[in-house]
């Protein structure tokens, strides 16, 4: 059985926080399908790229804005190459490979000097449209998990 919260107010709502989150999940994922035509491995190739350039321990504690207006070659980006992607997300390393290709292609990904592979400033700006919808995703979560908050009750 795989591991889950335990915490029993998040248990004791569970109906309506999977309700929420798996429309809001599926908006998202419409989204990102429209915007990479179709092509939701291509997507999910760029998702881990981005993952790992802004890796959380690379950018902790950063605001919406500051996250905005930081250049995306000024942070450490945590390494990752074409064989880390195929065993992270599952894709076969071939497609990986082609995936790479049509990002790089676009100017969405680059290597660096020992052939790991980063987000760039051009990502991060024709992205912009699935970052704000990503927002709209977290807006989602960040809102049921607060009326489960409210509607918890007391501790004894």
């Amino acid at each position: 059985m795989p591991q889950i919260d335990t915490d029993t107010r998040f248990l004791a709502h569970f109906g309506p926080l999977h309700a929420e989150s798996v429309a809001a999940l599926c908006q998202y994922l419409i989204e990102c399908r429209r915007f990479f035509d179709g092509d939701l491995d291509l997507c999910l190739v760029m998702m881990v790229v981005g993952e790992r350039t802004f890796a959380q321990r690379n950018a902790p504690n950063m605001s919406y804005d500051e996250w905005a207006k930081t250049p995306v070659v000024s942070v450490k980006h945590e390494a990752i190459n074409l064989q880390s992607i195929a065993d992270y997300s599952g894709i076969p390393r071939e497609t990986v490979r082609r995936k790479l290709d049509q990002l790089m292609a676009k100017g969405w990904v680059a290597r660096d000097a020992r052939r790991y592979v980063y987000a760039t400033d051009k990502a991060k700006q024709d992205l912009e449209s699935l970052t704000e919808s990503n927002l709209r995703y977290l807006g989602v979560l960040r809102r049921a998990f607060g009326r489960a908050e409210e509607n918890a009750e007391p501790k004894a």
